[in-house]
């Protein structure tokens, strides 16, 4: 019998953006969750979750670093990346927890949109992976997984080791990508989209500027780097700043 308890992280820089999950967690059908929120400042959430600090220094950001510090403190055996600034339906744990009891080695991805504001009525940003013609939940490729948004079973991510927290030192993005990719050369686990579990999120300005973020971004050749390096010491895929080892 899988346990349904549930644990939705939140990384988080961006006070404002924290009330938006916090609206939309109040409103869901199911309440068979715990809801951690990581950041530097307290993010005023009450008893309605639980505060990590973020205290970690240096580093282009701590992302990384803070989603494996919520993965230890996690209780569920499903965890939920909510990122802030998201909205969803109220169906959208369920949804999760169906997927997860039926399917208790997927990993599954929403879809949302981005919007001017809380109306969720003037579209800004359509995601290119809504389509009509496949049905509502099927296969898809690792990279097709969108982390603000997505649920995986906490059991692979220890076996993987969480997150790699040197990114954090060479720049920006490829943190869930990479997760994503380790998890799929480890074997075993399927990855899906469920096209009615919908998100709503707003824009948001990007850690340093726009520019600085482009910059140093690691899709330009660090994370194909990154990589390299691990398979070359012979510990890709299973990494060592969390898990069974």
């Amino acid at each position: 019998m899988v346990n349904q308890k549930i644990s939705i992280l939140t990384p988080t820089i961006r006070e404002d953006g924290v009330q938006i999950v916090k609206k939309s967690l109040s409103r869901q059908t199911s309440k068979d969750f715990e809801w951690l929120v990581g950041s530097y400042f307290n993010p005023k959430i009450g008893k309605s979750g639980r505060w990590i600090k973020d205290d970690f220094k240096g580093g282009y950001w701590s992302l990384n670093r803070i989603y494996n510090k919520l993965i230890k403190e996690a209780k569920g055996d499903l965890i939920v990346s909510w990122q802030d600034f998201t909205y969803a339906d109220p169906e959208a744990i369920e949804k999760f927890a169906f997927h997860h009891k039926n399917e208790p080695k997927t990993i599954v991805t929403g879809v949302g949109n981005k919007y001017s504001n809380q109306s969720w009525a003037v579209k800004t940003w359509q995601d290119p992976r809504e389509r009509t013609d496949q049905g509502s939940f099927y296969g898809c490729y690792f990279n097709d997984i969108e982390g603000n948004f997505c649920s995986c079973p906490k059991e692979v991510l220890l076996k993987i080791g969480g997150f790699d927290e040197k990114l954090d030192f060479l720049g920006f993005g490829m943190d869930w990508y990479g997760v994503f990719e380790r998890i799929k050369d480890f074997g075993g686990y399927d990855f899906k989209i469920d096209q009615s579990n919908k998100s709503y999120s707003l824009g948001h300005p990007r850690v340093g500027g726009e520019k600085r973020w482009e910059h140093n971004n690691l899709i330009h050749g660090g994370y194909i780097k990154r990589k390299k390096e691990l398979i070359k010491k012979d510990v890709w895929p299973n990494l060592d700043y969390i898990g069974l080892t």
